[in-house]
């Protein structure tokens, strides 16, 4: 399979998680959101990753990847300017992932995310609006 057709799995996948992030969000499921946006992100920002060839390491935060590709002249400008706020969004939820998905473990309730979890979604709407408009404009896809 071609770089740019698993970009277009990678970004579709991250926009069903997003999605459900959202209904997630709709139905105060507050760990459930904080764990579908770090998958969005994860996945939207991997699209750019295979649409570019960029080898990544197969682990959840890429952050330092994109990071070191700033100065890639092949990159749109405004989309190179999104990239700090990118890596933040990315490096932030894979922290939170963990408790997210086990806290339960750790007797960490959904509602310890209550306040955190509408962040976590605007996260990653933001990556994942940024990452479909990189494709769109650089690939036409």
């Amino acid at each position: 399979m071609k770089s740019l057709d698993v970009a277009k799995k990678g970004l579709e996948r991250a926009g069903r998680w997003l999605r459900g992030a959202e209904v997630a969000l709709d139905e105060e499921r507050w760990d459930d959101v904080v764990y579908s946006a770090q998958m969005a992100v994860e996945q939207a920002s991997k699209a750019v990753l295979f649409a570019l060839g960029v080898d990544f390491p197969r682990q959840h935060d890429v952050s330092g990847v994109l990071i070191d590709m700033m100065d890639r002249e092949d990159l749109p400008g405004d989309f190179r300017g999104e990239i700090p706020q990118i890596a933040a969004a990315i490096r932030e939820l894979a922290e939170q992932r963990g408790l997210a998905g086990y806290g339960f473990e750790e007797g960490i309730t959904a509602d310890y995310f209550e306040d955190y979890a509408p962040q976590a979604y605007e996260m990653a709407r933001k990556v994942h609006q940024s990452c479909k408009a990189f494709l769109r404009q650089t690939f036409h896809r």
